[in-house]
């Protein structure tokens, strides 16, 4: 089965820069995807971006899950390194019990100067934050009487109650950019987001790193693979490609001044490409038909099964008119294919 899941959050700030509008309308486009028969709704974390409000995923998705039922909901992703992790413990168990058991723990490390400055944290310590936080939050949800001496985290006979529905934990999915952190999803993680802004050929060659440390570590291939992708859906070919070509170039330079690009592997080549070329191998764009031969593609290269959509759009009732395309051309085209 192909799951198919929104952020309903990303880009509200093209619809309005008013931040009580701009919760309606992740109301409207969270009720939409539920109707339409999405499976999965997400949110995450990014922090200090000047004139625009981040949705934080914790009390979002607190708000959200009410209003999503059936579906899965999860962390796309959460910037593990700059919290304690004792409270993120805390607060996804909360999450994972609002949700009834359905949520999905997915973490990344981060990579922003600005924000490991706002929160006081080294980035050069981001690794070491990462996997000790890791490993005291899976404690935290399984055991009693926890005492911990390491290089960022020191407490003796710590026990919580708030512990989450699913045992032993909700999976752990970590979003990987270089080939390390890949190896580090595999040996860490329950699965892996694969990276929205890599070429598929990258993303290809990185899937048999991921294979060959899932084997080092003695792990099976997990049940689900995701991807963060933005979807570029329209009722014909012309409009899709037309708003592609146009919102593109924003989004490459928005990647590069904000060090995505940089997280990336040299061979990459991101933002080398002809604009056209750099849609095909990074972006789903087209009317319907399009829309579900290129996701088969990913299926068939990287054996995704899990794809997470920012899916364009410059107006509520455009977005509202997309989500309700998918759900009736896209869904059940992919589980019929």
């Amino acid at each position: 089965m192909v799951k198919i899941g929104f952020k309903p959050s990303m880009g509200v700030d093209a619809l309005t820069d008013n931040p009580i509008e701009q919760f309606k309308a992740i109301l409207n486009l969270t009720h939409a995807a539920r109707d339409a028969g999405f499976h999965s709704l997400w949110d995450g974390q990014h922090y200090f971006a000047p004139g625009r409000v981040h949705w934080e995923a914790v009390p979002t998705l607190a708000r959200l899950i009410p209003e999503a039922k059936g579906m899965e909901v999860g962390t796309c992703v959460f910037l593990l390194p700059l919290h304690h992790p004792v409270i993120v413990a805390e607060q996804i168990a909360i999450l994972d019990l609002l949700s009834e058991g359905k949520f999905i723990f997915g973490i990344a490390l981060g990579y922003r100067d600005r924000e490991f400055n706002g929160f006081g944290v080294e980035r050069k310590k981001r690794v070491s934050r990462f996997e000790e936080s890791i490993s005291l939050i899976k404690r935290l949800w399984t055991e009693d009487n926890i005492s911990f001496a390491g290089k960022n985290f020191r407490f003796n006979n710590l026990t919580t109650g708030t512990r989450p529905l699913q045992k032993p934990a909700p999976p752990i999915w970590i979003a990987a950019h270089a080939d390390p952190a890949v190896e580090r999803a595999a040996r860490l993680g329950d699965s892996l987001i694969m990276n929205p802004h890599a070429s598929i050929q990258t993303l290809e060659r990185q899937l048999e790193v991921y294979r060959a440390a899932l084997a080092k570590h003695g792990k099976p291939f997990p049940r689900e693979i995701s991807i963060r992708k933005d979807i570029f859906i329209a009722r014909d070919r012309k409009t899709a490609w037309d708003e592609a070509r146009q919102s593109t170039p924003k989004r490459i330079q928005n990647a590069i001044k904000e060090q995505q690009a940089a997280q990336l592997p040299e061979s990459d080549g991101f933002g080398e490409e002809n604009l056209d070329e750099f849609l095909k191998t990074r972006a789903i764009i087209g009317d319907p038909d399009d829309c579900v031969e290129q996701m088969i593609t990913y299926q068939q290269r990287l054996y995704v099964n899990h794809f997470i959509f920012r899916i364009a759009a410059t107006t509520l009732r455009d977005g509202l008119d997309r989500i309700e395309l998918i759900g009736r051309t896209v869904i059940g085209q992919l589980n019929k294919s």
